[in-house]
């Protein structure tokens, strides 16, 4: 399937169009899902970044700076008027009951962007939701179908990771504790896509998995 084929508005009247199908994509930390995201929006397909949405949120005048505002104090907003986000992992990072509060108080707030993002991509035939803690948070239920990106190779995953400016041993076994693990998300995805690969094979795979989903029933 050419760039070409896939276009991320579909045509003719809308009574006579298909739903827009919705692809969950997902994968641990180091798998390659960014490269991912950025081949789907080079086919015009519409990517919202959950981790983006998040800081949006958090940033001046977002809608969660209040919340969190109300929840953890002033020590946790900056002189910006946004979320210290700093300050706050420095509260909630450790702290299983502050961080499940957190996540209580601001998933709502991104389910309500979603929902907008996704009436505002009316008559797409498809739209990506990067999410790193897709299946963790049950989101899974929400899409279509998922896609897992994944290398196959922790060893492979390991060194990116580690290669990341301010990324310790430390950190890295803390994020992968939050995640599960990539065997199991990929036995769990409808797609798997592998970054191993060149980059040429990568994105034809992510062309592949476009068409699939695109025709999916």
């Amino acid at each position: 399937m050419s760039g070409a084929s896939v276009h991320a508005s579909a045509s003719g009247p809308k009574s006579t169009r298909e739903a827009t199908k919705l692809l969950g994509l997902t994968g641990s930390v180091g798998m390659g899902k960014s490269t991912v995201a950025s081949m789907f929006r080079e086919l015009g397909i519409a990517v919202m970044d959950a981790d983006a949405t998040v800081h949006e949120l958090y940033a001046p005048n977002g809608a969660a700076v209040a919340v969190v505002r109300e929840m953890f104090g002033d020590q946790v907003v900056d002189a910006s008027g946004g979320v210290d986000r700093r300050a706050l992992g420095e509260i909630v990072i450790g702290d299983a009951e502050k961080m499940a509060a957190l996540e209580r108080a601001v998933h709502p707030l991104v389910d309500r962007a979603r929902e907008d993002f996704v009436a505002s991509r009316e008559g797409d035939v498809a739209i990506v939701f990067d999410i790193p803690l897709l299946y963790e948070k049950g989101y899974e239920t929400t899409m279509d179908a998922v896609c897992v990106v994944s290398t196959g190779c922790e060893k492979t995953q390991r060194a990116r990771v580690l290669g990341r400016d301010g990324m310790t041993p430390e950190k890295f076994e803390g994020i992968l504790a939050r995640q599960m693990p990539d065997a199991e998300k990929r036995a769990r995805a409808d797609y798997v896509i592998d970054t191993s690969l060149s980059l040429e094979e990568t994105r034809a795979r992510v062309e592949e998995v476009l068409r699939a989903v695109v025709e999916r029933r």
